[in-house]
């Protein structure tokens, strides 16, 4: 039987599609400007924001949403070298937003739901509605970058060198953070809270050692993801293993693989 004749199939694999551009776009971004750390707090933070919105009778993804927004938000318009060195903060939200989201959880009366799927994800929970989100969001990114692509790469590579050429860089920080909180709370459904760091940063680390230009980084980071999410769904699908950690599970093998292979490839050089 043909598995692609099913909706919820098809909705998971266009949501694959979809999410390989947006992880090789903003996780390229990400790993170049070395701010995984943020992201992660971003990430885990939002729990917080979805256990409350669970425990009022709202959509939890709302919730999530909220508080990574405020949360980029946040640390957009603070001094980046000021949050640098309060990271130790960046990890007491990170762990605080899990507690406050179990705990809102755990107190919420009737069924609770199964906190795996928010941590793990499951791709196959996709809705259209899901993709529609999505596909706006890519829309936007691409026009940002078709507009904003050179003073965006200047702020990223030097903030002080964008700034002294006129460069808003207050405006791109904050831009910037926004994009990420977004792709963070869109990723949630697919791979869930807790693996969206590595889905991030899985697939420019694997490109990284084979191209250094940023575009070149990018388009085949989105290649790359596109392997990992289809790959790690049909195999997550013939093996009936939970789809979130399957895909991350796939690309982590891929990323040791490309690893071992440039190391081997040194060592004979």
């Amino acid at each position: 039987m043909n598995i692609l004749q099913y909706e919820f199939v098809q909705n998971a694999l266009t949501a694959g599609i979809l999410l390989s551009i947006t992880t090789g776009i903003i996780g390229s971004l990400v790993v170049m400007k070395r701010d995984t750390f943020l992201i992660g707090g971003i990430a885990h933070a939002s729990f917080g924001g979805l256990g409350l919105f669970y425990f009022l009778g709202l959509d939890p993804i709302l919730g999530a949403f909220s508080v990574a927004l405020a949360i980029g938000g946040f640390i957009g318009i603070n001094n980046e070298k000021q949050l640098h060195t309060h990271n130790a903060l960046i990890g007491v939200l990170w762990a605080f937003g899990m507690s406050i989201g179990i705990i809102f959880i755990t107190i919420t009366p009737g069924y609770a739901p199964n906190l795996l799927t928010y941590l793990f994800g499951d791709i196959l929970t996709i809705t259209r509605g899901d993709i529609l989100n999505i596909a706006i969001y890519n829309i936007i990114l691409f026009i940002f970058l078709f507009l904003f692509y050179k003073p965006l790469i200047v702020y990223l590579f030097d903030k002080e060198f964008a700034a002294l050429h006129g460069i808003k860089v207050k405006l791109y920080r904050l831009l910037f953070y926004i994009f990420i909180a977004i792709a963070v709370v869109l990723m949630i459904r697919s791979v869930g809270i807790i693996l969206v760091l590595a889905l991030l940063t899985i697939p420019p680390l694997i490109v990284l050692p084979l191209f250094k230009r940023l575009p070149m980084v990018i388009l085949m980071s989105i290649l790359v993801s596109l392997v990992i999410f289809i790959g790690g769904f049909f195999i997550a699908y013939y093996t009936n293993l939970p789809t979130g950690p399957i895909i991350i599970s796939t690309g982590t093998v891929i990323l040791l693989l490309v690893r071992l292979v440039c190391l081997l490839k040194k060592k004979n050089s």
